[in-house]
């Protein structure tokens, strides 16, 4: 009989507890909202480009070797001078480079007095390696002139149009332009 009365709270326990826990779930979602965490940190964008990634809907990548523009369309990217749609792994890479350009923040940014006594050439942004220039509704939101990277080629030089500071960006930004490009002409 002890035995009895001592496995029947054991078995209680379970349900109980599976109760409870779902009775907290419960209420989570009818206040509609997890309690905050400590540990999670919230997002904010500190890239260069303060616009939405979703909002640029025309993109224009130059280099020495032309020029290629594409137009975002309701259903994805297509080549703004045939209208064609673009292969998928081009469209990834254009939403992916605009999305670095709005959350990736600037490692370093030098203003003109500590960049013009070498000028730009130094830098490789005289000329650019490759420019990007993005629209939105017909005017341009961000002109990107990206240079060489850095000697330990893990950050690359960036200016921006009509800005007189050199950035030091993330090697992987460029990167992804890069990508982009080579998809743009095939390579």
């Amino acid at each position: 009989m002890v035995e009895t009365t001592i496995g029947r709270p054991r078995r209680l326990l379970a349900p109980l507890v599976a109760l409870l826990a779902v009775g907290l779930l419960i209420i989570m979602i009818v206040v509609g909202q997890s309690r905050e965490n400590g540990q999670f940190v919230k997002f904010a964008p500190a890239g260069v480009m303060p616009e939405s990634p979703g909002e640029i809907d025309r993109v224009e990548m130059t280099t020495s070797a032309g020029r290629w523009a594409f137009v975002r369309a309701p259903d994805g990217w297509r080549g703004a001078a045939d209208g064609r749609p673009v292969p998928s792994a081009l469209a990834s890479r254009l939403d992916d480079s605009i999305k670095f350009m709005h959350v990736s923040a600037p490692i370093r940014v030098m203003e003109r007095a500590e960049w013009s006594p070498i000028g730009l050439r130094e830098f490789g942004l005289d000329p650019p390696g490759y420019t990007a220039t993005l629209y939105r509704r017909g005017l341009v939101v961000l002109g990107a002139e990206f240079g060489t990277p850095n000697p330990q080629q893990v950050l690359q030089y960036m200016k921006l149009e009509g800005r007189d500071q050199v950035f030091l960006m993330s090697r992987f930004v460029g990167e992804e332009w890069e990508r982009a490009l080579r998809g743009a002409t095939g390579g």
